[in-house]
């Protein structure tokens, strides 16, 4: 392939974790199965298999397998494009850009040297600058504890209760409320609460209210520590969703 340098599959055992992935170039990561916990400067990310995740070389992220991940990833040279994404981000996965690297890893070690194998990393390439932001995913949980949480996150979005506060209200330790938000939701407490505070950021933003309106009601002490939660998560500042608000001159 020209664009999409290399592309291999890796399987990861469950809880096991990567420190040294990444080789200086850009690359997508894709769960196949399993779900990847991504930790960089950068942000961090949960990444389902109807996800995949674009890492910049300098990132130097950590990847934690939650379950037994078959993991594929595509590496591209940088100077392919000047329209690829400049930050790290999660993408949808459409069943096109499934079945599209699922024939990329096909080929193996021939790729290079295959036509159809060039012609599908140009279309690969081309998916990734036309990325599709992930969706918000929210999992409710089951246990009636975390329910609990969960519903007050929702009903209070800016209480700003820690994980350890709750646990100490309902008796039981930090480390096992932690683990039980690992089980069934797939993420932690910290990033489910994120990610309930952007779904909620979404919908007022398509009401027409102002950003620090939502900063202040989601429970930031200012726009600015909002917006850096936001693009770390969406990959784009909250401007990019905002909507005029009623009666507003503007188009």
């Amino acid at each position: 392939m020209r664009d999409a340098l290399c592309c291999s599959v890796q399987s990861l055992p469950d809880a096991s974790v990567l420190t040294d992935f990444g080789c200086g170039r850009p690359r997508l990561a894709f769960p196949a199965t399993g779900t990847l916990l991504v930790a960089s400067d950068a942000g961090h990310w949960v990444v389902s298999s109807s996800r995949a995740i674009w890492l910049l070389g300098r990132d130097r992220p950590r990847i934690r397998a939650l379950g037994n991940v078959r993991m594929k990833s595509f590496v591209f040279d940088p100077e392919c494009s000047p329209e690829l994404p400049d930050h790290s981000c999660v993408l949808h996965v459409t069943p096109l850009l499934r079945e599209v690297m699922r024939s990329l890893t096909g080929y193996g070690s021939q790729a290079q040297s295959s036509r159809k194998a060039l012609l599908l990393g140009e279309l690969l390439l081309e998916k990734v600058i036309d990325r599709v932001p992930a969706p918000i995913e929210l999992p409710e949980p089951s246990n009636p504890r975390l329910a609990a949480i969960c519903a007050r996150i929702q009903l209070q979005p800016d209480d700003a209760t820690t994980l350890g506060q709750f646990a100490a209200d309902m008796g039981c330790s930090e480390r096992t409320l932690h683990r039980l938000f690992l089980q069934e939701t797939g993420m932690s407490f910290t990033v489910w609460r994120h990610q309930a505070k952007l779904r909620l950021a979404l919908e007022w933003l398509a009401q027409g209210r102002s950003i620090l309106d939502i900063s202040l009601g989601l429970g930031y002490q200012n726009q600015g520590a909002f917006t850096t939660m936001f693009r770390k998560y969406l990959g784009a500042a909250p401007s990019r969703y905002a909507r005029p608000a009623p009666g507003s001159a503007l188009a």
